[in-house]
C-alpha cells in the first residue's frame, strides 16, 4: 500500500511539473542553458511572452536582458512588475518573472528569428532562440488626416483617420479606438464601424468631447485601430486645448488697442 501511495504521489507531482513548464518560456538558472520557442506575429500585433529566472545561487546576482538578430522591425522591451527594465536584481534562490513585450512593426521576411539573452554578472547566461513566424493574412494600419488638432475647453474635436487593410484576407467591423487624456471622452454614437477587403482604404471620424473643466496646454491623445481579426499600431495626435477665456482676454485687448488707436487719431486730427 505504502509502495502504491508513494506511486501515486510521484506520478501527480511529475503532472504538476508538465503542467507548468508549458506556461512559460524558460525557468532555470541561468547556467549557459539554450532553449527555443515560438511565436506567431501579424504586422501591428502585440504580444507578451513570459519567463523566469531563477538564482540557485549563494548570493544576490543581477541578470542584463538584451536581444538580438531579427530581421524585422519590433517594437521590443522588456519589463518586470510593470515597469519597463534591461536588468533585474534576483536574491539567492528567488525566481523573478520577466516579460518580453513583442510589437511587429513591419515585416520584411516571413519566418525570422530573435536571440533573446539573460546574462548574469559573472559572465554566465540564458538564451532563448525565438522562432517568429508572420501571419500576413490580417494587417491593419492607420493614419490620422489632420498632423495636430486645435480645440476650445467644453468643445468637440473631429478626429479623422485613413485605415487601410494591408493583409491578403478581409477585415470586419473595423473602428478606431481612442485612449484620451483624463476626463475626455468619445461622443455617443461618433464611432463608425466599417469593413474593409484586401487593399482597401477607408475613412473613420471619431468625436471627442473636451470637459468645460479641461485647462488650456497640449496634449496627446492616442488610436488604435481595431476589427474583429487584428489591431493595428498606435498613433499619436499633438491636441491643443485653449480656453475661452484666454480668447475672451485677447479680444478686450484688442478693442483696447482700438479705442487708443481711435482717441490718439482723434486728438491729433481733431473733429472734421
Amino acid at each position: 500500500m505504502r509502495g502504491l501511495r508513494k506511486t501515486l504521489l510521484f506520478i501527480s507531482i511529475l503532472a504538476i511539473m508538465l503542467v507548468s513548464s508549458q506556461s512559460t518560456v524558460f525557468a532555470a538558472e541561468i547556467n549557459s542553458t539554450e532553449l527555443s520557442t515560438g511565436c506567431n506575429l501579424s504586422p501591428g500585433e502585440s504580444k507578451v511572452l513570459t519567463f523566469f529566472i531563477r538564482n540557485d545561487d549563494t548570493v544576490l546576482h543581477s541578470y542584463s536582458l538584451t536581444s538580438e538578430g531579427s530581421a524585422n522591425n519590433y517594437e521590443l522591451y522588456f519589463s518586470s512588475n510593470e515597469v519597463a527594465t534591461k536588468k533585474v536584481d534576483i536574491p539567492s534562490g528567488s525566481i523573478v518573472q520577466v516579460n518580453l513585450n513583442i510589437k511587429l512593426r513591419s515585416a520584411s521576411v516571413n519566418a525570422d528569428k530573435l536571440i533573446v539573452k539573460a546574462v548574469r554578472d559573472d559572465g554566465k547566461e540564458n538564451i532563448i532562440n525565438l522562432s517568429l513566424i508572420i501571419n500576413k493574412d490580417y494587417a491593419l494600419s492607420v493614419r490620422s488626416m489632420l498632423d495636430k488638432i486645435d480645440v476650445l475647453s467644453g468643445k468637440s474635436a473631429e478626429f479623422t483617420f485613413s485605415v487601410t487593410n494591408n493583409g491578403s484576407k478581409d477585415l470586419n467591423n473595423i473602428k478606431v479606438k481612442p485612449e484620451l487624456p483624463y476626463k475626455w471622452f468619445t461622443s455617443k454614437n461618433a464611432e463608425t464601424v466599417m469593413n474593409l477587403k484586401s487593399g482597401e482604404t477607408g475613412t473613420i471620424t471619431t468625436t471627442v468631447d473636451i470637459p468645460n473643466s479641461q485647462a488650456s496646454g497640449n496634449f496627446i491623445a492616442k488610436f488604435t485601430a481595431v476589427s474583429d481579426e487584428i489591431s493595428s499600431s498606435q498613433i499619436s495626435v499633438p491636441v491643443t486645448v485653449k480656453t475661452s477665456s484666454i480668447i475672451g482676454y485677447w479680444m478686450i485687448g484688442i478693442l483696447v488697442l482700438i479705442a487708443v488707436f481711435t482717441l490718439i487719431q482723434f486728438k491729433r486730427h481733431g473733429r472734421r
